[in-house]
């Protein structure tokens, strides 16, 4: 009976180690259901990383595989990192071409991670539509410049229509003679004046 001992003791060891094993497997079952919960409800970046680590430093010493958790996790922190530094271009106000670029890399990047791109997706079609729009403008704005100007009236024109008749040249042109030699008066007058 002696010999039996530490055979059934390691029988029973091994028993009990499946049961714990199989519980903490369900758990861990469970703690991932309610992770892919979250990703449906489209929770914040922030909330699904510490849902990974709390997973993570809850069942790293059962015998759980963990590597997608870690592999998510990584993800989504990398995820963050460039979310964080393109609201950063934003801040500093990076130009639209800057933003859409930023904004492209990143959607491509991170197209099959559990975050909610949706916001993200949808700040892209605008800088587009306002990149589009600023193009469109320019061009507008050059045709009505086109279509409205129109040459300033020279005198010519207004000989050849009539409205300055040779007595209203002859007008103004005296009014400019009077206006130029009273100029000249008041300059030899201050001249005159300092002369020794």
């Amino acid at each position: 009976m002696k010999r039996h001992t530490p055979i059934i003791l390691s029988f029973l060891f091994l028993f009990l180690f499946n049961i714990s094993f199989a519980l903490s497997k369900k758990d861990f079952e469970y703690s991932m259901n309610f992770y892919r919960k979250l990703v449906e409800k489209k929770v914040r970046v922030e909330e699904l990383i510490f849902t990974l680590e709390k997973i993570i430093n809850k069942y790293k010493d059962i015998g759980v595989n963990l590597t997608t958790v870690r592999e998510k996790l990584l993800a989504l922190k990398a995820f963050k990192r460039s979310k964080d530094h393109y609201e950063r271009l934003e801040k500093e106000g990076a130009s639209l071409d800057e933003r859409i670029a930023a904004l492209n890399r990143i959607l491509n990047k991170f197209t099959n991670i559990d975050a909610d791109l949706s916001g993200m997706e949808k700040e892209l079609e605008q800088l587009q539509e306002k990149k589009v729009s600023k193009v469109k403008e320019p061009e507008k704005i050059e045709q009505f410049r086109v279509e409205k100007e129109t040459a300033p009236p020279s005198i010519e024109a207004e000989f050849k229509e009539g409205e300055m008749s040779g007595s209203k040249i002859k007008k103004d042109f005296k009014k400019t003679e009077k206006i130029e030699e009273s100029k000249e008066n008041e300059d030899l007058e201050e001249f005159e004046e300092f002369r020794p």
